[in-house]
């Protein structure tokens, strides 16, 4: 346990901090109770902690720190400090379910940040309460999401990161460089690799809006009868139908389908673009690339079988197999 604190700022800093964030004016910060480091998994490291406020009600945080993390996923994920962007400048603006990011910091010479958020602790994943109806709540709010975020419905957004041609070729050549670390070569991940360019191209087309970029089940959490999307730092300026691909990954039939009707509804009540299909599936083969090109040895990662049988139906589907 001493070990996993060492990055994070000892107490009397992270009080200091504290007293920034909750703004008391003088009257004496959060007073740390406890400290437990978070069972939620991120890239980056988290605890939650137990506070007396200075009304003396006892409240528990959430709290998330560069530390001594530098991956960002060849500049896919921000990190902390740009989390901490995504909730003052997008999310607390447009008004949207989120946990209440009570506020953070950036050290101008280092870099390091960190963000203090509400906790939700009966909160679950949308994947495992499924059956009640959370996952269709999960579409409905990203498909509002995006219908606000759309580009130009938003305030000055060029500090967010943008999926450009570039970022989307970057994945596919990683993809080809990676392969090779595979005991036979696979002719037909080449076949879909040289066309992947034009593949993607819908991708790049608009309407754009503000995305999550990892909005799978478990970064979505629901509590109370409401959705509280979570891990922000990959968020981006990008086509909407990525979030939706990435909640619905891996799901039945059945349940992509009733998340797709809840997404429309919600993006668009006039009705879906006659182009989305061609959109979703691309960015299914987007998130393929994503993953594969994320592991430079395919020799050690467990996602690769399932990666690739998913690439392999998706060339099929779009004729390029």
């Amino acid at each position: 346990m001493a070990d996993s604190y060492r990055y994070l700022p000892d107490t009397q800093r992270l009080e200091a901090c504290l007293a920034a964030a909750f703004n008391t004016n003088g009257k004496g910060g959060p007073k740390v109770l406890k400290r437990e480091l978070s069972p939620y998994s991120t890239t980056f490291p988290c605890e939650i902690v137990t506070c007396r406020l200075p009304d003396n009600k006892t409240t528990d945080i959430f709290c998330k720190y560069s530390g001594d993390v530098d991956y960002t996923g060849f500049g896919h994920r921000g990190g902390p400090a740009y989390e901490l962007s995504v909730y003052r400048e997008v999310l607390r603006p447009i008004g949207v379910s989120a946990p209440v990011c009570y506020g953070g910091e950036v050290d101008p010479k280092s870099g390091q940040a960190w963000l203090a958020l509400e906790y939700l602790p009966d909160a679950l994943g949308v994947g495992k309460l499924h059956r009640s109806g959370a996952m269709v709540a999960a579409a409905e709010w990203i498909g509002r999401f995006h219908r606000l975020t759309q580009t130009g419905t938003v305030g000055r957004t060029g500090w967010m990161k943008a999926y450009t041609r570039q970022y989307y070729m970057g994945w596919i050549r990683r993809t080809l460089k990676s392969s090779s670390s595979l005991p036979r070569k696979l002719p037909w991940l080449q076949a879909v690799c040289e066309r992947a360019s034009s593949l993607l191209e819908p991708l790049l087309e608009e309407p754009l809006s503000i995305i999550h970029g990892e909005y799978y089940p478990h970064n979505v959490l629901y509590c109370r009868g409401r959705v509280y999307p979570v891990d922000w730092e990959s968020a981006a300026r990008a086509a909407g139908e990525i979030d939706i691909a990435s909640l619905t990954e891996d799901w039945s039939a059945t349940t992509t389908r009733s998340c797709i009707s809840a997404y429309q509804s919600e993006r668009w009540p006039e009705g879906p673009p006659a182009a989305f299909t061609h959109r979703f599936l691309a960015a299914r083969l987007y998130f393929c690339f994503r993953w594969l090109g994320d592991h430079e040895d395919w020799t050690h990662y467990s996602g690769l079988s399932a990666c690739l049988r998913r690439l392999h139906w998706l060339g099929r589907e779009l004729g390029v197999l």
